[in-house]
């Protein structure tokens, strides 16, 4: 079968579940059943519970752990676990001619894939580090901040004027390492298979520039790849409001050659972006 395969790719927190939702919405399949919404994520991740649920169970044979908050790449999978990515892969193809998909995880099977599916073609988002990374940890706050609204009251009073802000520090202290070693990770492996791609089966976009290029990226997909959709305005999905405050992670990077890796990988990648 002659399938039209388009895989969606990014770290966590990169506007994946943003470009997902407005592909969706332009009518390409993206899977049967979709992760639920979360905080950052009013209107659902549009991630393929199918392939959630099979990144998840090897990720966690390999780290016990599913979430994919990992800094070592992996190099090998058993044969076993081979089979079920190919056979998820398998069963997609038999259903739709026209298909994708989009988790974050897929960035460290991406040498699988490229084996599996030849032909594949790759919508890259890139986010800057800082963006990322602050939105992750944003994330562990919003969730007290929505805990202590829920008690109200005097403990919201202390929470909001005396706890808050070291509350954040903490985090960034706990956090904003481990989040930039996992960035590093994630687009480490997809420049990598970049490189091995052909030219012409992947497009980088600048996670800023989603509202710019929307209809240069639609363009790109219909003309070049064949993918047979409908245009739907981007700005009826795009919620601005959402967006994370960028905050000063830098500061609590103990290995500052980690900062240093990170800005340089960004500017490789950006290299390979088409839309300027």
């Amino acid at each position: 079968m002659n399938n039209n395969v388009l895989v969606i790719t990014g770290m966590h927190r990169s506007g994946t579940s943003l470009i997902t939702q407005w592909l969706h919405k332009c009518g390409l399949h993206l899977g049967e059943q979709f992760l639920g919404a979360g905080i950052g994520n009013t209107d659902g991740h549009f991630e393929d519970l199918d392939f959630v649920t099979a990144h998840q169970q090897i990720l966690l044979a390999l780290f016990d752990s599913g979430d994919g908050t990992i800094d070592t790449p992996i190099c090998d999978i058993s044969a076993a676990q081979q089979q079920s990515l190919l056979t998820l892969v398998q069963k997609k193809q038999q259903a739709q001619t026209q298909w994708g998909w989009k988790d974050p995880r897929t960035c460290l099977f991406l040498r699988t894939y490229r084996e599996f599916l030849p032909n594949a073609k790759y919508l890259v988002i890139l986010r800057d580090y800082r963006s990322v990374v602050s939105s992750l940890v944003s994330r562990h706050h919003k969730k007290t901040d929505l805990k202590y609204a829920a008690k109200g009251g005097i403990r919201q009073f202390i929470w909001k004027y005396f706890k808050r802000d070291l509350r954040k520090k903490k985090l960034l202290q706990a956090y904003s390492e481990t989040y930039l070693k996992t960035w590093i990770l994630y687009n480490k492996e997809i420049h990598q298979h970049l490189l091995l791609q052909p030219e012409g089966t992947y497009l980088v976009v600048d996670q800023t520039r989603l509202s710019a290029t929307n209809q240069e990226i639609f363009d790109h997909l219909t003309k070049e790849w064949q993918l047979d959709l409908n245009y739907h305005d981007f700005a009826k999905v795009y919620k601005e409001k959402l967006l994370s405050e960028v905050w000063d992670v830098a500061a609590y990077v103990k290995d500052k050659s980690l900062l240093a890796e990170a800005e340089a990988l960004q500017a490789k990648l950006l290299l390979h972006s088409l839309l300027k």
